[in-house]
């Protein structure tokens, strides 16, 4: 959903990337571009751009109100699991199966940093309002990151491959989710589990 609500983006095993308005639900605009699943999508803070990446490592940018191409970002040699936006707007980060998070600015669509974050795949990239990010990955853990991709933190490995991550509001604690259901909450300044 857009930030001021107004827009909602979809896309599936479709391939079709489709924008509603949320006043009437009438379709505002369908994106035909991606070759596979849009399996990530989301409106960047400031509502301008929306980025949307595919099973297929396909990643672009459109400007948001009138879905023509802003970039198209070539990188990932696996399917792209997530995407999130840090919150100027200004840099986009995408996490995939081949393992590695990248980062992105919006100035060019230049990759400015690329890491390696879980062996086997990296399943969710966030960001929280501080610019640090949290991902989660097939190794079964959740890790956070300062914003130039150095290594702060790896949580205590979930029994399955962890699916999701996220901070907290105030980016005081981490949220991770795993396979089979489970959902731990961490301090995220020295790892320790708060909640089960």
């Amino acid at each position: 959903i857009s930030p001021d609500q107004s827009r909602v983006a979809m896309g599936g095993p479709g391939k079709v990337v489709r924008i509603y308005n949320t006043k009437d639900g009438k379709l505002a605009h369908e994106i035909k571009k991606h070759t596979d699943w849009v399996t990530a999508l989301e409106f960047s803070p400031d509502g301008v751009l929306l980025a949307t990446a595919d099973r297929n490592g396909g990643m672009f940018v459109w400007e948001s109100e009138t879905a023509r191409e802003y970039l198209s970002l070539k990188g990932h040699s696996a399917a792209i699991t997530d995407v999130s936006w840090r919150l100027d707007s200004n840099v986009l980060a995408s996490s995939s199966e081949d393992g590695t998070v990248r980062l992105w600015e919006m100035n060019g669509g230049k990759q400015i940093k690329s890491w390696g974050a879980h062996g086997g795949g990296t399943l969710s990239v966030r960001y929280t309002h501080d610019g640090r990010l949290v991902t989660a990955g097939r190794d079964k853990t959740v890790k956070t990151w300062d914003g130039a991709g150095a290594a702060q933190r790896t949580f205590e490995a979930f029994g399955d491959i962890a699916l999701e991550a996220t901070f907290t509001h105030d980016g005081g604690r981490v949220l991770g989710g795993d396979w089979n259901g489970e959902l731990r909450l961490w301090k995220s300044d020295d790892g320790t589990r708060v909640a089960n």
